[in-house]
């Protein structure tokens, strides 16, 4: 492409399908502005590439169309910084049932409800399916479009060996929601027991699409394709299965060598054999890796596999009753699907971020949502305990910082929030995440990683890797408590937008638990969605929901915060915003 001239910029779309790959059909790809009256139209050609060559800078949206596929509509934002970009579209089949969007915020639960859903955990601990399955009826008459409550009930019909009503059940939770995860494993089980592979394929990559992978799924996955004898496929889940799994590493190590060894890798399969005594030495794999390496010297011919695929132990998966499934995986014990030879650099997507975020946010002094706060004790068994709610007028003043960098001001009510949270446990900061993480004046105490181009509810975003560095003076993130104030270094992912750098999603986890506080866990969840104003002429994506998930003293905490009824207000031209009068907050849970 010829270099545009200022104001102008050259756009390459490319189009890929659900797996990140060229999309091999023909597109239609659609830039238009209505407030502009904008609008320009081209063909994708080779690469699955519609190209632009002169776009004048600003806001548009982008629209995809191919025949026999989902119409594709995203925001597009098209800055002057380098003249040419490239942004990344997904589509999706006309059949296909389409993710829960990030942005789509889940209802809360009735009280009602989740006492009937603590009932029904209780008596399955306790192996009273017979009694589960009645309360199932009762809670169904309440909230008969609930996803967990089918995935529940499918969970009672396996205990009651009732495997065709529980595949049914399964599948009920997924016209409700296609993206419900536990239900997607739970199928793909009984596909793969029943010698479904292929289908127990499909439900397991639809599970990973939809929400990255622990790694059970990754071992299911690589089970499935090594059961088609899809080897290299196998291989390739085995070995990450094998590299999320830590302390349950063993039956994934000996999948995986078995893989290598019938491909032909015998060295391979060798070592990943040698490496099971040594890790795992008193686990049965590696006794019977032991008695392999014996069996196969170096110079033994590739043939049939070591082990039948069949014979190994599927992984235990957690349900919602299980202690383990009181919250989120950490972010780093799971896999999440990228595009293929897509790459980006982590400084250049902040970058844009960054200019994205602090031009939009200096347009405004500040905005107002309606909150509304659910705290919830968990038991250690995954039952919940006690839930209280209240909703809060929230609003959220935005202040210029350090020069070159923005905070955001929260508060609750017209004030600070402590007295009025449902509980003496109070979390604070969820808008200013997201803000705080690509400041200027804090990118320097993080270390970011481009992680590729993943799939966010149906859209391309970059994907990066951050962890806040141990020499850090200061922390986006502090716990208060009556005594003292504590840092709270944290890691995790964040998700921007390929075709506007708008942030998606964000997920934390603490870099270390922190002894002094007795703080074990802190997984923080934030989901982002487009917010219009002025009449639809300007947008801005902010949180619409979080979950923070907390074992603190021996105890564990879900908060969820819900954010609606957006209102925005411009910075008035004649009045200046005056300087902060204290430092800039963190996300702050207090006590």
């Amino acid at each position: 492409m010829v270099k545009p001239p200022n104001g102008f910029a050259a756009l390459k779309v490319r189009v890929l399908d659900v797996r990140g790959l060229p999309f091999e059909n023909p597109a239609e790809v659609h830039i238009y502005s209505k407030p502009d009256a904008a609008d320009w139209t081209a063909s994708t050609r080779e690469g699955s590439v519609a190209a632009f060559p002169q776009l004048p800078t600003g806001d548009y949206t982008i629209e995809v169309t191919s025949a026999g596929f989902q119409t594709t509509t995203q925001r597009l934002h098209i800055s002057n910084h380098g003249g040419e970009h490239s942004v990344f579209v997904y589509v999706h089949a006309a059949d296909e049932s389409a993710f829960t969007p990030v942005a789509q915020v889940a209802p809360t639960l009735k009280p009602e409800v989740q006492h009937e859903i603590n009932k029904i955990v209780e008596l399955q601990l306790r192996k009273e399916f017979d009694k589960a399955d009645q309360q199932f009826v009762k809670a169904n008459r309440v909230s008969p479009e609930n996803a967990d409550l089918w995935y529940l009930e499918g969970q009672t019909e396996l205990g009651l060996n009732k495997t065709p009503a529980a595949k049914e059940d399964f599948e009920r939770a997924l016209t409700i929601e296609p993206g419900h995860e536990r239900s997607l494993l739970a199928l793909s089980r009984i596909q793969l027991d029943s010698g479904d592979t292929v289908a127990a394929i499909k439900s397991l990559e639809k599970a990973y699409r939809a929400d990255g992978a622990s790694w059970q799924t990754l071992f299911l996955l690589a089970t499935a394709h090594a059961k088609v004898n899809q080897l290299p496929e196998a291989e390739q889940y085995a070995a990450r299965a094998v590299s999320y799994a830590g302390y349950y590493a063993a039956p994934a190590m000996m999948l995986l060598a078995d893989v290598q060894f019938r491909e032909g890798k015998t060295a391979d399969a060798r070592q990943t054999w040698q490496r099971l005594p040594e890790r795992f030495p008193k686990s049965t794999e590696a006794q019977e890796a032991s008695l392999l390496l014996a069996k196969f010297s170096p110079e033994s011919p590739s043939g049939p596999g070591a082990a039948n695929i069949g014979d190994l132990p599927l992984p235990t998966l957690p349900g919602v009753g299980s202690s383990n499934s009181w919250a989120p995986p950490d972010v780093d014990s799971k896999d999440y699907p990228t595009a293929q030879g897509i790459s980006c650099k982590a400084d250049e997507v902040l970058d844009q971020a960054e200019r994205r975020l602090n031009t939009q946010l200096l347009n405004f002094e500040k905005f107002t949502a309606t909150e509304h706060v659910v705290h919830q004790e968990v038991e250690r068994t995954g039952v919940v305990d006690e839930t209280k709610e209240k909703t809060f007028s929230y609003i959220v003043f935005v202040y210029p910082y350090a020069g070159n960098s923005l905070y955001l001001e929260e508060s609750r009510d017209g004030g600070s929030s402590y007295s009025a949270f449902p509980t003496s446990m109070v979390t604070t900061g969820i808008n200013s995440l997201g803000v705080a993480l690509l400041q200027p004046v804090n990118r320097e105490g993080f270390v970011f990683s481009c992680e590729g181009l993943a799939n966010v509810g149906g859209q391309a975003a970059w994907q990066l890797r951050f962890e806040e560095k141990k020499d850090g003076t200061a922390s986006i993130r502090r716990w208060r408590t009556n005594k003292a104030t504590y840092n709270v270094r944290v890691r995790g992912r964040v998700w921007l937008s390929s075709t506007s750098y708008d942030m998606m999603q964000i997920e934390t986890d603490l870099l270390e638990p922190i002894r002094d506080l007795n703080l074990t866990r802190d997984h923080l969840e934030v989901n982002y969605g487009p917010v219009s104003f002025q009449g639809g002429k300007q947008w801005l994506w902010l949180p619409l929901h979080a979950d923070m998930y907390m074992e603190y003293r021996g105890r564990r905490y879900h908060h969820r915060h819900y954010l609606s009824e957006y209102m925005l207000f411009g910075v008035d031209d004649m009045q200046k915003i005056g300087a902060p009068k204290v430092p800039p907050p963190s996300a702050d849970p207090g006590r």
